[in-house]
């Protein structure tokens, strides 16, 4: 009963430590935000307002003129496993989650730079 009554403090501390990260983490993310309105912030995570693979890397891999954009570096990885998995649905989920992840920012990005545009007018 006495060890159990540590280990609880322990636990109990390492969850306060965990949760102040947490904060940190989430109050650093909030300052971000304001220094970086409509979205600048999600094209960094994305890779940034460059691309990422060359274009003799997306011709290599074969992706079509329409698909690069600033996601077509994780495009590559997904259509490798694609074609190691001979397209089974269940194969391939997270780099498909990442892909997926990475057109909805990049929309979202371009709805709201599309709003901050027709609010200046």
């Amino acid at each position: 009963p006495l060890s159990s009554v540590g280990s609880r403090s322990r636990a109990s501390s390492r969850v306060e430590a965990a949760s102040s990260i947490h904060a940190a983490e989430r109050d650093q993310r909030r300052s971000e935000r304001e220094r970086h309105p409509h979205g600048e912030r999600e094209r960094e995570d994305m890779g940034g307002s460059a691309m990422q693979a060359t274009q003799k890397q997306l011709s290599d891999a074969k992706i079509d003129l329409a698909y690069r954009d600033f996601c077509a570096h994780l495009l590559i990885p997904l259509n490798e496993c694609r074609k190691r998995s001979y397209f089974l649905p269940w194969k391939c989920e997270h780099e498909r989650h990442v892909y997926e992840k990475c057109q909805y920012k990049e929309y979202m990005m371009r709805v709201s730079q599309q709003k901050a545009a027709s609010g200046a007018h």
